[in-house]
């Protein structure tokens, strides 16, 4: 598979209409719309009408040329629609989504991509820019007839359409794990909170890529099975391979999820090891101090008459601070015998 280097959607300006009509060996972008609904009756030509931004001014075209039912052209409106596939009469919809992930903010976004495809024409909508889409539609612009995308006739260029869209995922999963790689040698070093809050920001966008996959596998898996008047016998496996990538890239979330949530047990666990090391220095230092504490609270004791102190003939403090000093020694060797230090 070629693989497109992911670039983060950016919103389009509304309207935005781009057409290519395959008829007669040649491709044409100038096909003006008024003039599509006699192409549609070439069962010869193919059309492939891509809409940027939002569709409303082109929604006559859609309606009374291509005879989009109104539920569909309502669905194509929402920004939030979970995956899908959808037969009416003469076309069928596919609700697919893109992939990006910003490595400076740790946020995915899945842009989404509305597919409508009938006999002889595809209609793609989508309200951000598609870098890999973009690119699959300058092929279309190749004069060549024997290499030509559209050439084949709509299944393979559906097919196209689907295997760039499942393409952008790999680089963009690359990029995670490239990003897991670093977070693992981080996460047993440092304890900083940062890291904490980093691998939940991560772990939320694989989340939501995972929601985005976990669809589209049955998609997919639908296409080659329920489209039989469009897609004929012989482009199945082309689908059959674009539903095995897909797949492989929904294992990859999976395995990227286990791993960041087993990184995080790392993390808490590495916490959790550092406090004891300071607590248990910090019970040693307590410890050291116990009997050197009590000795000189012994003799601080404010009595008016202290034997020890009234028969001292000046070597007594001195013998003291020795016997203070070697208690001290004693602890440090048995805690180091122990291996506590």
């Amino acid at each position: 598979m070629q693989q497109i280097q992911p670039q983060q959607a950016k919103p389009l300006q509304q309207g935005e209409l781009r057409t290519v009509v395959w008829q007669n060996g040649k491709s044409s972008t100038e096909s003006p719309p008024e003039t599509l609904q006699e192409v549609l009756h070439d069962p010869h030509a193919l059309i492939w009408l891509d809409i940027q931004g939002y569709y409303g001014p082109q929604q006559a075209l859609l309606r009374n040329v291509f005879e989009l039912a109104p539920i569909t052209l309502q669905t194509m409106d929402e920004e939030k629609e979970r995956a899908k596939f959808t037969e009416q009469e003469n076309y069928f919809y596919l609700i697919v989504h893109g992939m990006s992930f910003d490595r400076q903010t740790d946020e995915a976004d899945t842009p989404k991509l509305d597919i409508v495809f009938g006999k002889n024409f595809i209609i793609t909508s989508h309200h951000a820019s598609l870098p890999w889409l973009d690119s699959l539609f300058e092929k279309t612009q190749v004069k060549n007839a024997d290499e030509h995308l559209m050439s084949r006739g709509m299944p393979f260029l559906l097919y196209a359409l689907f295997d760039a869209l499942v393409d952008s995922y790999f680089p963009v999963l690359d990029d995670i794990d490239d990003i897991i790689d670093e977070l693992e040698d981080v996460t047993v070093n440092s304890t900083s909170n940062d890291v904490q809050v980093r691998i939940f920001r991560i772990k939320r966008s694989l989340a939501q890529m995972r929601r985005v996959i976990s669809p589209q596998v049955e998609v997919a898996n639908a296409l080659a099975g329920r489209t039989g008047k469009f897609i004929p016998a012989k482009a199945e496996p082309y689908f059959a391979d674009v539903h095995d990538h897909l797949l492989r890239a929904f294992e990859v979330l999976d395995s990227y999820r286990d791993l960041m949530s087993g990184m995080l047990d790392v993390y808490l666990t590495t916490v959790s090891n550092r406090l004891n090391v300071v607590m248990k220095q910090l019970t040693i230092i307590a410890t050291i101090f116990m009997p050197i504490t009590f000795i000189t609270g012994v003799f601080g004791q404010n009595f008016g008459h202290l034997p020890q102190v009234e028969r001292d003939n000046g070597y007594l403090f001195w013998i003291v601070l020795a016997f203070m000093g070697l208690i001290t020694l004693l602890q440090i060797w048995y805690f180091k015998k122990r291996g506590w230090l």
